[in-house]
């Protein structure tokens, strides 16, 4: 699938339904995000492209540091050679005859009168220095050997000093320019994950109906780390290559045109040959990590469907199946690992050869010119490792972008996934949030999933305000449906909901119809968190005493404060250390503290025992006082006290209604349930 969901956008950086429209522009993969960031956070991007321009100018300038530094030790050398008269001689001949057109009549008659009289002085020694090795060295009045740069004289030790502070500066520089680096990838991740949890949370159940757990957690966790661990160190590695590839090749065209033209004919095939086993394995790489990635999800589900296996027996089975699913993982990315292997095989092999290259080129172009071939050796060999030593880190991006490129796609998948629930631009709310009714006018609905197959058919019914309806019908028949149309849920059906007589459903503010509603799951919801948090999760302004008191109607005060900490006690994942009646007192004491206008129960207690769901209807009764409730019944006897019973037959219309008492009495499909659920009471 496309991944493109990451677009700038004009108005709204943050807006979730990013429908395509002329406001985008797409960004794909790495580069995209990498583009898209850096524009974001344009501030410390300059920043970082400045200092990593100024890094690798001073690392562009050590080679012609090293030039100057090698040119000297080679010149003080010489001078034993120069001190021989004879010696000098020939030289000075040999000057004479390639370099008189060049010389000036006063450095002609310098020469010609040390070949007279044998006195050999240092302007004779500059003269053969200059004219037939280095144009930039001399030697001064003292003795010392030096070079020209910029209108200044500077000696070898003075050299050393400028290194090693260039050094110094380069470390600090890139510290910097990686701290800045490490800022944008931490924002980025902030942003991604801002983006994704309000995506999903704005998913209607469809979504995660097509979407397993395994697959979302790992996107939000492993993805999105590594979309911003890439963020941190690619980009300036890349910027740093393209910096000191041009400084060094404008360097040492600029020391040697020749070898240096020769150098980088072989790093430009080096560089196709590594782009091409690129992608010769960027497919297979593909292909792996979505394997990868699918048992990983797989593994995640059977560890959170943990006591499935356990009470199956099936973990001998599952182990098994792990390791053969693993094993065929490995041996595909063992035979993928001989493909990966090519490239850093091909860049440290043979940008390891780049400097044995200038060598060998040196050779062929300068000769017998020995003192010049050391000169541009040692430069050229600080102009490879400037250019090398980033190019080494780059086999480590270019085999992680595919998989950044994959994490991105997970990341797309789920943003432009088109099952978000979208509001209005202009919603009504309900005064009060009272519900005082709900009508179903000609409602039809089918899952988007199976748009074929009709859940609902052209239901109608009316739902008035303090009294109690119950849904019964075998599975399959729409009765939770029902309830997941009421809730908004799904909001993709035709006909129309009215409430209070005058709003259709989905022209009502979504949170203002939810502050309207309390749900009771046969699930109960509980998080990671403290009891006082769980139950303050539903009304966040709500008081101690509105706590606790919610909590005595819902008859788990006493409870609550046999645990460790009381209120304060820390409840594991999913309240682990609770039973499922004290779980479901819980959120019933949760909506106690709501104290909402309409509360919908579906099949609340059909998870409890028979002692426990007495307690827990119980409770309900008192919960339900007053207010208008809908309940998805799997026990019949829980709903005798209902106003109004509908019964759903298998063609996802109304079979029957009218009270328990009415329906018990009539031949039909309620009776024939409540038949059933005799027998297996």
């Amino acid at each position: 699938m496309e991944n493109n969901f990451f677009v700038r956008y004009e108005k709204d950086e943050y807006l979730v339904n990013l429908t395509e429209s002329t406001d985008f522009k797409k960004s794909k993969g790495f580069f995209g995000l990498w583009f898209f960031y850096w524009k974001k956070y344009k501030a410390k991007a300059i920043a970082v492209i400045f200092l990593i321009a100024l890094a690798s100018a001073i690392s562009v300038f050590n080679i012609l540091v090293t030039r100057q530094v090698t040119a000297i030790l080679v010149a003080e050398t010489m001078l034993s050679t120069f001190k021989n008269p004879e010696m000098l001689s020939d030289i000075v001949i040999q000057v004479l005859k390639e370099a008189s057109v060049t010389l000036s009549p006063e450095d002609i008659k310098k020469l010609q009168d040390f070949l007279a009289t044998n006195q050999i002085s240092n302007d004779v020694i500059n003269i053969v220095l200059q004219k037939h090795y280095f144009d930039y060295v001399f030697v001064d009045e003292a003795g010392v050997v030096r070079t020209t740069f910029m209108f200044l004289s500077v000696s070898k030790m003075q050299w050393v000093g400028v290194l090693l502070g260039s050094i110094t500066a380069i470390i600090i520089i890139i510290y910097v320019a990686y701290c800045l680096c490490g800022e944008i990838g931490e924002d980025a991740n902030s942003d991604l994950k801002n983006k994704l949890v309000k995506s999903l949370l704005n998913k209607n159940i469809e979504f995660y109906n097509n979407n397993s757990q395994g697959k979302i957690t790992e996107t939000i966790v492993k993805d999105v780390k590594n979309i911003a661990n890439q963020l941190k160190v690619a980009p300036l590695i890349i910027v740093f290559i393209i910096c000191t590839t041009i400084g060094s090749v404008a360097m040492l065209i600029y020391i040697d045109t020749i070898i240096a033209l020769l150098m980088f004919a072989l790093i430009f095939f080096v560089l196709i040959l590594a782009v091409l086993a690129v992608l010769c394995i960027s497919k297979p790489m593909k292909k792996s990590i979505e394997a990868r990635s699918k048992h990983d999800s797989e593994i995640t589900e059977k560890i959170a469907s943990i006591r499935l296996v356990k009470s199956s027996g099936s973990w001998d089975r599952e182990t098994e199946d792990n390791n053969i699913e693993t094993a065929k993982n490995t041996k595909t990315n063992k035979k993928l690992n001989f493909g990966i292997s090519i490239i850093p095989g091909i860049i440290v092999g043979a940008m390891g050869c780049l400097t044995l290259s200038s060598m060998i080129f040196g050779i062929f172009v300068y000769g017998d010119n020995t003192q010049k071939l050391i000169t541009v050796f040692s430069s050229f060999t600080a102009g490879t490792f400037v250019m090398v030593t980033p190019i080494f880190q780059l086999n480590t991006i270019l085999q992680s972008i595919n998989e950044t490129n994959k994490s991105s796609q997970n990341i797309g998948d789920i943003i432009n996934d088109t099952n978000d629930i979208v509001e209005k631009e202009d919603t009504v709310e309900i005064e009060d949030c009272q519900i005082n009714s709900i009508e179903f006018k000609d409602v039809s609905f089918a899952y988007p999933s199976n748009p074929d197959l009709p859940v609902i058919k052209d239901l109608n019914i009316t739902l008035e305000q303090g009294k109690s309806y119950a849904f019964v019908g075998p599975s399959g028949s729409g009765k939770s449906t029902v309830t997941r149309l009421i809730m908004r849920f799904y909001e993709e059906f035709s006909g129309k909901i009215i409430i209070n007589g005058k709003s259709e459903i989905r022209d009502i503010n979504l949170k203002n119809w939810m502050d309207s509603i309390g749900y009771v799951d046969q699930e109960p919801q509980i998080l990671s968190a403290t009891v006082k948090e769980n139950l303050r999760y539903i009304k966040m302004d709500a008081t101690d005493e509105e706590i606790i008191d919610a909590c005595k109607k819902a008859k788990i005060h006493d409870l609550i404060m046999d645990l460790p900490e009381g209120y304060n006690t820390f409840l594991q994942e999913r309240g682990k250390q609770l039973s499922g009646g004290q779980k479901q007192r819980m959120v019933i004491a949760r909506m106690f503290l709501k104290n909402p206008s309409l509360i919908i129960l579906d099949e609340a207690t059909s998870a409890l025992d028979n002692l426990v769901e007495k307690e827990i209807s119980a409770e309900l009764d008192k919960l339900i006082v007053g207010k208008t409730t809908i309940a998805i019944a799997h026990r019949l006897s829980t709903i005798k006290n209902y106003d109004k019973i509908f019964v759903l037959d298998t063609n996802k219309q109304i079979a029957q209604t009218g009270t328990f008492n009415e329906l018990i009495k009539k031949p039909g499909l309620f009776k024939e349930l409540y038949e059933v659920s005799k027998e297996e009471k």
